[in-house]
């Protein structure tokens, strides 16, 4: 039997929400179940909780259809439809992948889990997970469980516009969960990849770590223009103008945020640690602030001088601050320097951000994230400045 009621788990966050807002405006009655419940007056007013392109629009449209539900506990209503998780797996302090959350998610919902009920893991998992979690759901005979992989790939702040355009990528633990994984996301795109579980894990984890990598060949290639003196941007250029070969090189900067620091580490570990390439990325990038830091110390003591940050978001033009490398930075710098003042206007709810006008006095600058508010700014020649963004 088609279900129509699908529950959204972790609903009101970064994959969460815009997912559950494009399932409820595809026709489907959407439960957000979600622990996070301060947020659901702004969301319940139409208001997103962070930045999405045609987020506030869409949401809208799911409000007025009166199709979404906002929960903070299990419902009843949860057991007449399917599932979709979407809550994070962060790895823990040995950079070993946890699923902690996810068996004690799996445990909450035991009671809401019906015969033939379709479970769609959308967070990104250590492969292996689905095959488990769907042995794991069947061991008793009194329920068939069918599970499923359909990984999330979207760039945070395009969802909307990204989830129709990229391939869909779906990967049951039975045919079952196959068909009917597919009939949701067939809704949502036409391009739909069928692959198996441990293949759809890998994908996911392949494809950031290879971001990760490229990262890391800027943020390496960067550091060695600079030691020389060289301008990298001027040698990216020639690298990559008309050259296909080459057009793919980032350019250098933070590689932050939740997803390929963590994703890397968990390929890292998946390798049983053979996995160096990825490894030494991670050396790289999470060393480029050291870097930084003793480039501006050759050029000058920060005993008493001020430092300006501008940007505090893990990249361009969201407010998201996870696992972002501008607060390491800040912490870092904290013990060197007389005084941070950090600016980012895109984060709204923290009260220790100052002005633009207030940063661009200090006497060392540093942009860290190359926000679009920023484009412009022409500081003075008294300053000392960091930019590596292009």
């Amino acid at each position: 039997m088609k279900k129509k009621i699908i529950t959204v788990v972790g609903g009101c966050g970064h994959i969460g929400l815009p997912l559950s807002i494009i399932l409820c405006n595809k026709g489907y009655d959407v439960i957000a179940y979600d622990i996070n419940k301060k947020i659901f007056n702004d969301i319940k007013k139409g208001q997103m909780p962070f930045l999405e392109n045609n987020g506030h629009q869409e949401l809208k449209k799911a409000i007025k259809s009166k199709r979404l539900t906002l929960t903070e506990k299990p419902i009843l209503k949860m057991r007449k439809g399917d599932f979709i998780i979407t809550i994070g797996t962060p790895v823990d302090e040995f950079l070993n992948p946890t699923t902690n959350l996810l068996k004690k998610c799996i445990k909450d919902l035991s009671d809401y889990i019906s015969n033939g009920s379709l479970i769609m893991l959308r967070s990104t998992v250590s492969p292996g997970t689905t095959e488990w979690l769907s042995n794991h759901l069947n061991q008793s005979k009194k329920r068939k469980v069918h599970v499923s992989f359909c990984l999330e790939r979207v760039v945070q702040g395009k969802t909307f516009e990204e989830i129709s355009s990229i391939p869909q990528i779906i990967a049951g633990a039975t045919k079952e969960a196959n068909v009917r994984s597919a009939n949701y996301f067939k809704k949502i795109t036409k391009k739909i990849i069928f692959t198996s579980p441990k293949e759809a894990e890998l994908t996911k984890l392949f494809s950031n770590a290879f971001r990760y990598i490229q990262f890391a060949i800027a943020n390496q290639f960067f550091m060695l223009a600079d030691e020389f003196n060289l301008d990298f941007r001027n040698i990216r250029k020639a690298m990559t103008l008309s050259y296909p070969r080459a057009e793919s090189l980032p350019s250098p900067g933070f590689a932050a945020g939740p997803c390929l620091f963590k994703d890397t580490m968990q390929l890292v570990s998946f390798a049983q640690n053979n996995f160096t390439l990825g490894f030494n990325a991670m050396l790289i990038n999470e060393g480029l602030i050291l870097y930084l830091i003793k480039k501006i110390e050759k050029m000058t003591s920060l005993k008493n001088k001020t430092v300006g940050l501008l940007g505090m978001a893990f990249k361009a033009n969201i407010d998201d601050t996870r696992s972002s490398l501008s607060f390491k930075l800040k912490k870092l710098l904290e013990t060197k320097s007389k005084k941070i003042y950090c600016n980012d206007p895109y984060i709204k709810n923290d009260k220790s951000l100052v002005s633009i006008s207030k940063v661009l006095k200090c006497d060392v600058i540093i942009v860290c994230v190359p926000h679009k508010n920023y484009k412009k700014i022409k500081f003075r020649k008294d300053k000392i400045v960091i930019n590596i963004w292009d």
